[in-house]
Formats: C-alpha cells, sequence, structure tokens
C-alpha cells in the first residue's frame, strides 16, 4: 500500500510575464466597479433623485470600462505573456459596460 502526500509537479521555467496593460485594465475594471455600486448606493440613499452628479459619475464608469476593456483587448496581440489578467479585465470591463448601456437605456425610457 503506497500513500502518496501530495502530487508529483516538475518545475517547468518559462519567458511568460504579466503584461502591464493586463494588470492596469484589472484595476480600471475594480475601480469602475466599485464606482458604478457607490453611485447605487448614493442614488438609493436619496431614493432616486441623486441629480446631475450620479450622471457624469456614470459616464466616467462607462468612459474607465471601455479604455479598461481597450487595453485588456490589446494584450492579446502579445506573445509570451499570462492571459489571467486581460482575460479577467475584458470580461470586467465588458460587463461593466454593457450594465452602463442598459441603464443609460432603461433610463431614458
Amino acid at each position: 500500500m503506497k500513500i502518496r502526500f501530495g502530487s508529483h509537479k516538475s518545475i517547468q521555467f518559462t519567458d511568460k510575464t504579466h503584461p502591464v496593460m493586463g494588470i492596469l485594465s484589472l484595476l480600471i475594471g475594480l475601480a469602475a466597479l466599485a464606482g458604478l455600486i457607490t453611485l447605487f448606493f448614493l442614488s438609493s440613499s436619496v431614493k432616486g433623485n441623486s441629480g446631475m452628479y450620479a450622471g457624469v459619475g456614470g459616464i466616467f464608469v462607462l468612459l474607465a470600462s471601455i479604455v479598461g476593456f481597450i487595453l485588456a483587448v490589446r494584450c492579446y496581440k502579445k506573445e509570451d505573456i499570462y492571459m489571467t489578467t486581460p482575460a479577467v479585465g475584458s470580461v470586467l470591463n465588458g460587463v461593466l459596460i454593457v450594465i452602463c448601456l442598459m441603464l443609460y437605456v432603461l433610463g431614458s425610457v
């Protein structure tokens, strides 16, 4: 009877790096998400009468998400990089763009 105390993994050396634009895209997405949540709480605390400041903040969240999405997509063309941060950044920023656009369309109806 053999007892294994963990899996045997070999060490692999690679030249892959984490792309700066991918990390920046992820950070922009997280900041935009925090801003959107803050705007939600701000608007709900005054029962939907937050005024022009919430709208301008929403535009900034949308613009930041667009910039973050563009940065993430530009990372896909690079070689020898880890694709984790660009993938998470593009999904997060893409979802935030869709949410912001849905809010603007529903708000105008």
